[in-house]
């Protein structure tokens, strides 16, 4: 029995190391060149810049959506590749929405990384159950040490627009921070 006890015990560690390099190995997405990409801001959320590829362009549209929101909104978009919109969150937390689980989710990956001096909690998933090839959503909520938040929300058609997305939520940066 004595020698079971120290078996069954290295094969749980062995598990549970495999389980977590699997998850470690895990990224949001790869890091892409930004280099080409366009410097872009927004009137409609002030006080913020990233980095897009230079296909995406102001939404004109959105803007009759974002006329109903409370939160001040600002979106682009690339013809029908993709999407993403910066929501200047409330300070009242009890106004945020949660970012969504990965119940019900296939394709589901949350990570959380530094962005300048931020955290960005990221969430992207497949939309529909069981696709690799998308549609993809990318959810993502960066939080500033002194409290202030921006919501990023984005659609993507295929792979290499959920990459760019995912790269252009890490360019995000506050003016001053």
């Amino acid at each position: 029995m004595t020698l079971r006890q120290p078996a069954s015990l290295a094969l749980a560690g062995v598990l549970l190391v495999a389980s977590a390099s699997a998850v470690t190995a895990q990224s949001c997405a790869a890091r892409l060149d930004v280099a080409d990409w366009a410097l872009v801001r927004s009137a409609d959320v002030p006080g913020f810049t990233l980095r897009l590829p230079r296909a995406f362009t102001r939404d004109s549209t959105a803007a009759a959506s974002a006329a109903l929101a409370k939160s001040r909104t600002a979106w682009w978009v690339d013809a029908t590749r993709g999407r993403l919109g910066l929501i200047r969150s409330a300070h009242d937390s009890s106004a945020r929405t949660e970012l969504v689980s990965a119940v019900g989710r296939s394709g589901y990956l949350r990570c959380e990384e530094r962005v300048g001096s931020a955290v960005a909690v990221i969430v992207h998933y497949d939309v529909a159950q069981g696709s690799q090839n998308g549609p993809f959503v990318v959810r993502a909520r960066i939080r500033w040490p002194d409290g202030e938040e921006l919501d990023i929300r984005g659609d993507a058609s295929d792979r290499e627009r959920l990459a760019q997305l995912l790269t252009a939520v890490r360019t995000i940066r506050r003016s001053g921070a």
